[in-house]
C-alpha cells in the first residue's frame, strides 16, 4: 500500500512540475527548461520527440530499419508493458491541392428501420463516425461571388473519400444542388462562399455563417471551441493578472457545415402515403482553400512560428485544439483535450498539409497508447487557419481478477472528429477585459 502511495505521489508530483515547464508566457513553450524535468524513467521532455519512444524509451529497443508507413492498430504480441504506438500516415496524394476546396469530414451510414411513418424511431446508425476527405464544389452563378463576399444563386457540390474501413453508402451528391450563397433565406449579414443554403430532398450541403452574431454555427455544432473557431473569439494570451487579449477572427476562406445524402421510395400515389428514407449518409465537415505555396514557402525561409488555437467536434461533443507550428523545420505538435479523448500528437507539414508521426497521452501517469492518424491543410491566403480530421484509439490496461489470477485486459476507445484552429495575432494589444 505505502509502493502504490509513492507512486500514486510521484505522478502527481510530475505534473505539477510539468505544468511548470509547460507553462505559456504570450504562448510561446520554455524549451529551456525540458532537459530539467524526466518524463518518465531516465527520459527527459527534451527527448521526448517525433524520433524518440518518450515515456517507453525504458523498455522498448528500437527496431531495426525504418517503421512501415502504414501500420494496424493495436499492441504488439507477448508483454503487454512493450507498448508500440501505431500511427497512421494518410499519403500524400490524399492530402489537398492548394488553390482547392478541400477539406475534411466524418460521416457515419444510417438505416430507418420503422415499419410505419408514424413510427418513433427515425434513423438507426448502422456505423460509427468514420474520417473522410471532403471535395466541396461551390459554383455561384455570379463570378463576383468570392470566399468573402457577395450573395446570390449557384450550385452546390460535394464528394467523399473514406479514411477508414467503413465505405460510405453515398460517397457524393450525385451532381449539383441549387444554393443560395451569402445568406439564403435568412439574414446574417455574412457573404460569401462559405455561407450557403441548399433545400433538397434526396441530398443536402449546408456551410454554417462566420458571422459571431449568427445562431447558426451554435444550431450546427452546440457552443464550445469548435463553434468559436467558426466563429472567432476573444482570448486570454497573458496570465491571470496581468491579461493581454487578443481577437482571433473568423477565416472567411474555411466552409464548415453538415452534409446528407439519402435514398428514397414512394408507397402508393399520394404523398402522404410517401415511406422515409431508407438509407442514408450524414456528416460533418470542415474545408477550405488551402495555402498558396509560395506563402508557405517564404514562412519557412524566414523560420516562422506560429500558434493555432480552436476546437474539435465529434459529431456531439466540442473539445478544444491548439497547435504550435514550425514552418522552418516543417514540423508541428498540438494538444486535443474533450470529455471523450485527451491527446497530444506531432508531425511534419509537407505542402499545404499536416500529418501527425506521433500520437501519445497528455499526461506522464497515462499507461495507455495511443493510435491512428491527424490530417489536416492550411487555409487562407496567409495559413490563418487549420482544418482537419483525427482518428484516435486509446488502448488501455484493465486488471480484471479470474479464478484466483489477475488477468490485464485491453480496452479500446475509439474518437474521430473534425477540428478547426486560427492562427493568434502575432500583434498583441494589452487590455483588462475583452470588448
Amino acid at each position: 500500500m505505502k509502493t502504490k502511495r509513492t507512486i500514486i505521489a510521484a505522478c502527481i508530483a510530475t505534473l505539477f512540475i510539468s505544468g511548470t515547464v509547460f507553462a505559456k508566457d504570450s504562448w510561446e513553450y520554455h524549451e529551456s527548461g525540458w532537459n530539467n524535468v524526466k518524463s518518465y524513467g531516465k527520459v527527459v521532455i527534451a527527448q521526448d520527440s517525433v524520433g524518440h519512444w518518450g515515456p517507453w524509451e525504458d523498455f522498448v529497443e528500437p527496431a531495426a530499419g525504418a517503421p512501415a508507413p502504414v501500420a494496424m492498430p493495436g499492441m504488439s504480441a507477448g508483454d503487454q508493458y512493450r507498448k508500440t504506438p501505431d500511427i497512421i500516415v494518410i499519403p500524400e496524394d490524399k492530402g489537398c491541392a492548394t488553390g482547392a476546396w478541400c477539406g475534411y469530414a466524418i460521416f457515419r451510414n444510417s438505416a430507418d428501420q420503422r415499419e410505419s411513418y408514424n413510427e418513433r424511431s427515425y434513423y438507426k446508425p448502422s456505423n460509427p463516425w468514420t474520417g473522410a476527405l471532403f471535395t466541396l464544389m461551390p459554383t455561384p452563378d455570379d463570378p463576383s461571388i468570392t470566399a468573402g463576399e457577395g450573395r446570390g444563386p449557384g450550385s452546390i457540390a460535394w464528394q467523399l473519400d473514406s479514411l477508414g474501413a467503413i465505405l460510405p453508402t453515398f460517397s457524393e451528391s450525385a451532381g449539383a444542388i441549387p444554393a443560395d450563397f451569402g445568406g439564403g433565406w435568412w439574414f446574417t449579414g455574412d457573404d460569401g462562399l462559405h455561407h450557403f443554403h441548399t433545400d433538397a430532398y434526396a441530398a443536402d450541403v449546408n456551410g454554417v455563417s462566420h458571422n459571431m452574431f449568427s445562431s447558426e454555427a451554435r444550431n450546427t455544432f452546440g457552443s464550445g471551441p469548435f463553434e468559436q473557431a467558426i466563429t472567432g473569439q476573444m482570448i486570454n494570451i497573458g496570465s491571470k493578472w496581468r491579461p493581454i487579449w487578443v481577437r482571433i477572427a473568423a477565416d472567411e476562406q474555411v466552409a464548415v457545415g453538415d452534409f446528407s445524402q439519402m435514398t428514397v421510395y414512394v408507397k402508393g400515389e399520394s404523398r402522404s402515403m410517401e415511406r422515409p428514407p431508407v438509407a442514408q449518409t450524414e456528416g460533418y465537415y470542415v474545408a477550405g482553400i488551402a495555402t498558396p505555396q509560395a506563402y508557405l514557402a517564404s514562412q519557412q525561409a524566414s523560420n516562422i512560428r506560429a500558434n493555432y488555437v480552436g476546437g474539435s467536434f465529434d459529431g456531439s461533443r466540442q473539445g478544444s485544439v491548439a497547435i504550435q507550428v514550425q514552418f522552418g523545420p516543417a514540423t508541428w505538435q498540438g494538444q486535443w483535450e474533450s470529455s471523450a479523448m485527451s491527446f497530444q500528437a506531432a508531425g511534419n507539414i509537407t505542402g499545404a498539409n499536416i500529418a501527425a508521426t506521433n500520437i501519445s497521452a497528455l499526461s506522464n501517469c497515462d499507461r495507455a497508447t495511443y493510435s491512428g492518424y491527424v490530417q489536416g491543410t492550411f487555409y487562407g491566403e496567409q495559413a490563418g487557419s487549420i482544418g482537419g480530421v483525427s482518428s484516435v484509439t486509446k488502448t488501455s490496461v484493465a486488471p480484471q481478477v479470474e479464478a484466483r489470477t489477475i488477468v490485464q485486459t485491453p480496452v479500446t476507445q475509439t474518437q474521430t472528429a473534425i477540428f478547426l484552429v486560427n492562427k493568434v495575432p502575432t500583434v498583441q494589444t494589452p487590455s483588462s477585459v475583452p470588448r
